[in-house]
């Protein structure tokens, strides 16, 4: 009727309980031997030979690396990008300078035509020789396109 596996909340105190059984079992195993302090040595695969593994020997002075001009990569991208800047502002800028000039021609010729318009008489009659020129104006340009 004593069973060793009997849950804690079954226990009795005269039967020894699973967990009692478990930590006298442990204390009755015999310990394995280890080794004392580190070793140096590094693990090695199975399947590599086995070597004497050498500690690296800081002491020695590197060669210094060489520095080239050769820019590494943000900065190539950082160039390239910079390029496609100026480029496109140099572009918006000749579009504006155009855009100016057509501006400029336009209002030229407009303040010529209401000039030949606005042309009156001392009696305050209309000019008709200057609208005639503009009316020839007009005609030579629609003959054009």
């Amino acid at each position: 009727m004593c069973n060793r596996y009997i849950d804690m909340r079954q226990s009795n105190s005269c039967l020894p309980t699973r967990f009692s059984f478990v930590y006298k079992w442990n204390k009755m195993k015999p310990k394995t031997q280890q080794p004392q302090g580190k070793t140096n040595k590094k693990p090695t695969p199975s399947h590599a030979k086995t070597t004497q593994w050498q500690k690296p020997n800081f002491n020695q002075k590197s060669k210094p690396k060489l520095k080239t001009d050769k820019p590494n990569k943000p900065d190539i991208r950082q160039m390239i990008r910079q390029q496609k800047a100026a480029k496109a502002e140099a572009e918006r800028q000749q579009v504006r300078a155009e855009k100016d000039a057509r501006i400029k021609a336009y209002k030229k010729q407009r303040l010529e035509k209401t000039k030949a318009i606005s042309k009156r008489t001392q009696r305050g009659q209309p000019l008709m020789k200057d609208r005639m020129q503009l009316l020839l104006k007009q005609i030579e340009e629609m003959k054009q396109r």
